[in-house]
């Protein structure tokens, strides 16, 4: 099925018979869709036939098609009655919906209309009665009905009488709860088999909690033993076609084991494309609780064998094994995943609950299902639910067998945070292994250290780690699929390098490179596709003497050895006998997209990796990443994941974000590695710096009486954990096996915490609060604390507080006027006990007021970077109350301190960097076990007691330059169809911003940012080699309210190490994407150069006092080049803004320059633009792919002054060049203009249309023939039009 016009390449059915006949109705006791009944249209008039023509109508609803065969398909459906025939639009993707309604009015016989077919072509034919409602109709080769089926295609066809009253068509409640089988129309000719489907359920594990925990903490109340991790009864829901079967509840077992067998009778091939498994957790009272949901898509687990077939069709077999191929759905028995809300129970309404019932990305691993399937052919089961056999159930034991893999993530880097907020930390967890928050979660050293977050001086914020990266590390246990993963892998090896292959193509054509550069990059192309599917070290692994070996894993293998063995002759084909590397883009888009559907592993059952980032103990935002993209393998280099032990971006997501990424909580860049704990030791190779492991406590003091001791602690120890209620002693530290202490105990504040509220700031303001009370109708008499914050903690009066080194006060202190306050500065308000402070304030005093406060602020301006480390002193890091927030300076408020003590160890038997992975368990000796290893404390553990980070080796200087020249096809953000653009450019711990472009979408903002001085840990090859993205935000300026996002794009820096290197990057269209989809273009480079003792190269020049354009050299060589459009007027002009257009004119706007025609008084009376010629130059781009858009406007004059723009239309100037000096410049110019007469412009989703023609010739030359030849000639005035009719050049026709 495609797209073309005649559809010869389109799929037929004929469907002869009576209706009802092929297709089963569901019985009344049958699971189906309530809503079908049968339709009695046909039924209700038992009387001849007519004998004379009769008026029809034919309704003929197409509603969505599925399964339809090929890739990168654009399907329409064609629809032919009686000889009329309508399309649908044409879609894309091999599930297109149509849901388009045509009409076809006859006037025939009944009796020939009876006998009449319908033609539906991607293609299906049928004979019917009055009505059929939602019915799928099975596609098939009508040349060869046992070819099967090739696809389906959902319909209503109703035929209405005279006087009839159409039957209503009701959509389905619930599509997932239709019977599609009896809703199924088979042609004749096309047999669908009744096979049965046996569906294994063995066990499940890792269910979360999903009970109230009240009777639990009630035994542990009186001494017993609770378990909160049972606190779940589980049974799974089977649901395919309609059909819905569940096995047995097994009360309170988080690990159920069901071992039942489940037989689906379903009709093959089915159209319906996965099974739907549903555990639920059993509610005696409410109603049933999801727990999660996965889908066994019978697309990947079952093969016709097509999927090998030559698309070229030139091409013979490649081997005699491609007729065994296709294979039955068969699948495990393996684990399946499920994945949904957070784990962590609380009695309160779960606001991601429709996660688990599949809808959405799932932010949290959930459990998972072992189950087993395979298809039976002959014979019916006797019942649907039956008990596994014990041989069964012990052959299965085979495949749970579990190895224990090691997991570690380095975290570089932490920016582009919205706020600051409370601390931040970030938890790394791979299935059940490391949740910090669930209580049921061995705890694990799966969290980083909170930090605070630091504003960057422009617009985000970042967390200072600076040199030490925090280090997380996981173990976990799980089954050996690596002959899986491995497949996987390197199959993805080989598409991402033809992906990248053919963007170097796509970037080389819209370039116009020459035909010899071209065939240079395509034959490149082509032999690194060849070597990659002919190698020894890119074939997938053998599957002899694997464990975990099932029938699914034999059959896959066979489809892609022959699927690759197809691409590969198809390559070899190609490299002989191709001559226009154009037309070869069709067939590698092909390739590159069969390579991906090959590298879908659906037996894989080890979880995907998830990071969360927490503010304080609440969940924020979330990344989910395959395991095997970061996963070791011993077999080869390419079977290693492609970020294993490498650096990659991360754009983390909130869960269940309405607004699909518009905005990103945080960007992270984070190295991690997962392998068996056999191989740990190949870890060292992929590691980079010093591991540094602390064991930490913290020793806390109370101030009583002016003295600083332990006398005064509250519910506090001397020697704690971070949180003060743990106790810990130096002695009963132990270091763990294969580590040994270095050196003793010393005091170490925790700067990631202790960060100033003036970080990163160049300008800021202090603020203090003054306060006063007084009693009902008093005088006002300060306040018991004078002087405090927002919040009300004391604060230092005005008078002491000091300016810090750097820094030089601008203003004395004053008052804030910018408030509800009144004239001297004051708000008023009333405590409402239990407060002790009012809640509300208000500008004016009454006699009631009891309280009032004055903002004071004092601006302080940067002069100097003072970088000079501060001596940590005592280490004291100090508080006005226990569980206040800390600071690094005593006040005279402070009545509690404490200081962190660290303690550094080192592996004991030099193993090197894999020596971390022997972290697991505690710190403490084993033989004096603490209260916190247990209990709700537990997952809190590794957080306070081990601090696991990673020192990097030295820091380097770079200096970042960042060309951002212009941008095309934006989206429009406000109401006058415009926007007002500009960017947040953002690199790591900086960003800076660009200028604001007004009214346009298209801007140029010709601008270089310079990014001085920053500062990059790590060495200096790995950042050349796999450098952070430049991250460009697009945002709409908006005078009132907050600016709208309108979309990302990143771009890779050339990083230059030596600055001797002549090579200059080139500016490159990026696209930006908002909610997943295209959101238009930016045309950008960036360069990162090394510093050192060489001087960098020259400053662009700049225009205006701060910014720099983009340097010669990089920006595009322009040409003066002259724009004439002929614009005759406007039509079918439609209302904006409720008002009628009744003074347009028309604006030109293309490079900066515009021009605009001279206003039509009066559209109704005459639509024509009183001066049809637009004239005027501009200096354009050599190469057309930097060419910037012509943008053609209407505006509306209308009374007081307002000219609104009703309609817009952005047009590519590429096809309308044409070059004056070639031999005959007449044919030259006539062939290259192009006729806009029905250009679409944009007037609030209506239509309007201009006439007008356009031509770009680079240098206007004097012509006998120009364009107002063609308008004389035209308009019928022969004396004025000189040779232009003589020459046989067309006219045009005047409306």
């Amino acid at each position: 099925p495609g797209g073309g016009e005649e559809g010869e390449d389109g799929e037929e059915v004929s469907l002869g018979g009576q209706v009802g006949t092929p297709g089963v109705p569901p019985t009344p006791g049958q699971p189906g869709n309530p809503n079908q009944r049968p339709v009695r249209t046909s039924r209700k008039r038992h009387r001849a036939l007519a004998n004379k023509p009769q008026d029809f109508q034919i309704r003929v609803r197409v509603i969505e098609g599925r399964q339809l065969p090929g890739n990168n398909i654009k399907p329409v459906v064609k629809v032919n009655v009686c000889g009329q025939t309508h399309r649908t639009r044409i879609r894309r993707g091999n599930n297109p919906f149509f849901d388009e309604m045509f009409f076809f009015n006859v006037n025939m016989l009944p009796s020939e209309l009876l006998d009449d077919y319908i033609s539906i072509r991607i293609q299906c034919v049928h004979e019917f009665a009055h009505a059929i409602m939602r019915k799928w109709l099975l596609l098939s080769d009508p040349d060869d009905s046992s070819s099967g089926a090739k696809g389906y295609l959902k319909v209503s066809l109703v035929i209405v009488g005279t006087g009839d009253e159409p039957p209503t068509e009701k959509r389905e409640r619930n599509e997932e709860q239709d019977d599609i089988e009896s809703n199924l129309l088979v042609p004749a000719g096309v047999t669908l088999r009744l096979v049965t489907l046996n569906l294994k359920v063995y066990r499940a594990e890792d269910m979360p909690q999903m009970d109230d925990a009240f009777v639990q903490t009630v035994k542990q109340v009186f001494g017993g033993e609770g378990n909160k991790k049972n606190l779940v009864d589980p049974f799974l829901e089977v649901s395919f076609a309609g059909k819905k079967l569940c096995t047995k509840i097994i009360e309170k077992n988080a690990n159920p084991e069901w071992n039942q067998l489940i037989n689906l009778q379903v009709k093959f091939p089915s159209m319906c494309e996965s099974i739907k498994l549903t555990v639920f957790d059993w509610d005696r009272l409410t109603r049933n609780d999801v727990i999660g949901t996965t889908f066994l898509n019978l697309t990947k687990i079952a093969s016709s064998g097509g999927e090998i077939e030559v698309s070229t069709g030139k091409l013979s077999s490649s081997g005699s094994g491609e007729e065994e191929v296709g294979f039955l759905p068969a699948f495990g028995p393996c684990y399946l995943n499920l994945y949904g809300s957070p784990r962590e129970f609380t009695g309160l309404p779960d606001p991601y609950e429709e996660l688990n019932f599949g809808k959405g990305e799932g932010v949290a691993y959930r459990g998972r299902v072992l189950i087993e399937l395979s298809t039976q052919l002959e014979g019916k089961a006797d019942r649907k639910l039956d008990n596994i056999s014990s041989d069964d159930i012990l052959v299965a034991q085979k495949y749970q067998r579990r190895r224990k893999f090691s997991l570690c993530a380095v975290f570089h880097s932490s920016c582009m945070l919205q706020e600051p907020g409370e601390p931040i930390q970030f938890e790394v967890s791979i299935g059940n292994y490391g949740n910090k928050l669930d209580s049921t979660c061995m705890p694990l050293a799966s969290t980083t250290q909170y930090s605070c977050a630091v504003f960057d001086g422009n617009h985000y914020y970042y967390l200072p780690w600076a040199d030490t990266k925090p280090v997380v590390i996981l173990t976990s246990f799980w089954e050996d699929i690596s002959h899986r993963l491995d497949s996987v892998n390197i199959i993805l090896y080989i598409a991402d390098r033809l992906e990248s292959n053919l963007t170097s193509l796509r970037t080389a054509i819209l370039a116009k490179a020459s035909e010899a550069r071209l065939a240079e990059i395509w034959l490149k192309l082509i032999n690194h596709m060849i070597e990659d599917l002919t190698s020894d070290s890119f074939q997938v692994p053998e599957l002899e003497g694997r464990p975990n070996l099932t029938a699914l894993d034999v059959q896959i293998k066979k489809l892609r050895d022959s699927a690759v063995a197809s691409i590969r002759e198809m390559a070899k084909r190609l490299k002989e006998e191709a001559t226009d590397v154009i037309a070869t883009l069709t067939d590698i888009e092909d390739w590159l997209e069969r390579l991906k559907q090959l590298a879908e592993e659906p037996q894989n059952s080890i979880p995907d990796v998830v990071i969360w980032m927490l503010r304080g103990e609440r969940r924020v935002a979330y990344a989910r990443l395959p395991a095997n993209q970061i996963l070791y393998s011993t077999y080869s280099e390419q079977a290693c994941g492609k970020y294993c032990g490498r650096t990659q971006t991360i754009f983390m997501q909130y869960p269940m974000d309405k607004n699909k990424g518009v905005k990103i909580p945080v960007q992270l860049r984070v190295n991690m590695w997962l392998g068996l704990s056999a191989h740990e030791k190949k870890f060292n190779s992929f590691s980079e710096g010093t591991f540094s492991v602390f064991a930490e406590m913290y020793e806390n003091q109370a101030q009583v009486f002016g003295k600083w001791g332990t006398t005064g602690l509250v519910c506090r120890h001397k020697f704690s954990d971070v949180t003060g209620k743990v106790k810990l002693k130096q002695e009963r530290f132990m270091p763990p096996r294969a580590w040994e202490w270095e050196g003793e105990w010393f005091v170490d504040p925790e700067r990631g915490l202790l960060t100033e509220a003036d970080a990163g700031h160049t300008e800021f303001t202090d603020e203090v609060f003054q306060n006063e009370t007084r009693f009902i109708g008093g005088e006002w008499k300060p306040a018991a604390e004078p002087f405090t914050d927002v919040n009300g903690q004391k604060s230092q009066s005005p008078g002491e507080i000091e300016c810090p080194a750097g820094w030089k006060w601008e203003d004395d202190w004053t008052f804030d006027s910018n408030r509800a306050v009144d004239e001297k500065g004051w708000e008023y308000g009333v405590t409402i006990p239990p407060d002790d402070k009012p809640k509300s304030w208000g500008a004016a005093e009454k006699m009631y007021h009891i309280h009032r406060r004055k903002r004071l602020l004092r601006p302080r301006r940067k002069i100097a970077d003072t970088k000079a480390r501060r001596d940590p002193g005592e280490g004291w890091e100090f508080s006005s109350l226990i569980g206040w927030k800390f600071h690094r300076k005593e006040r005279s408020s402070d009545t509690f301190r404490r200081r962190r003590w660290r303690r550094k160890m080192a592996p004991s038997d030099g193993i090197g960097a894999s020596a971390i992975f022997k972290l697991e368990g505690a710190l403490v000796n084993s033989s004096t076990p603490l209260p916190f290893l247990s209990g709700s404390l537990g997952p809190q553990f590794s957080d306070f007691i081990n601090s696991l980070s990673l020192s990097l080796l030295g820091s380097y200087m770079y200096h970042l330059r960042v060309y951002v020249y212009q941008a095309r096809n934006l989206i429009a953000m406000d109401r006058d169809s415009f926007s007002d653009p500009y960017a947040h450019v953002s690199f790591l711990h900086v960003s800076k911003t660009t200028e604001v472009i007004r009214a346009t979408l298209n801007p140029t903002w010709d601008q270089t940012l310079i990014f001085n001085d920053i500062e990059i840990y790590g060495d200096p090859q790995t950042i050349a080699h796999n450098p952070p993205n430049v991250v460009l935000e697009l945002y709409d300026s908006d005078q009132v309210g907050k600016d709208e996002a309108m979309g990302r794009c990143t771009c890779p820096p050339v990083v230059k190490l030596n600055l001797g290197t002549v090579v200059s990057p080139k500016l490159l269209w990026f696209p930006v994407t908002k909610k997943g989809r295209s959101a238009g273009e930016m045309l950008v480079a960036a360069e990162l150069f090394l510093k050192d003792k060489s001087d960098l190269p020259l400053v662009p020049p700049r225009r205006g006092a701060t910014l720099y354009m983009v340097p010669q050299g990089i920006r595009p060589v322009v040409q003066l080049t002259a724009i004439e459009i002929l614009a005759w007027g406007l039509r079918n002009m439609k209302t904006y803004q409720l008002a009628t257009v009744t003074s347009p004119s028309l604006m030109v706007e293309c490079g900066g320059e515009v021009v605009q025609t001279a206003v039509i008084k009066n559209i109704k009376k005459n639509p024509n633009f009183p001066g049809s010629v637009l004239f005027f130059k501009v200096l354009l781009p050599k190469e057309e792919m930097y060419t910037p858009p012509i943008v053609l406007k209407v505006i509306d004059h209308r009374p007081f002054g307002r000219k609104p723009i009703v309609g817009q239309c952005t047009l590519s100037l590429e096809e309308f060049r044409c070059d004056p000096y070639i031999t005959n410049a007449e044919v030259a110019m006539m062939e290259r203009i192009k006729n806009l007469t029905a250009c679409t412009l944009l007037t609030e989703s209506k239509c309007t249309v201009i006439e007008a023609y356009l031509s770009l010739p680079v240098l206007q030359e004097e012509e006998a023939v120009d364009w107002w030849s063609k308008f004389y000639a035209s308009v019928g005035e022969h004396e004025k039009c000189g040779p232009y009719l003589k020459k046989g050049y067309d006219t045009l026709k005047v409306q």
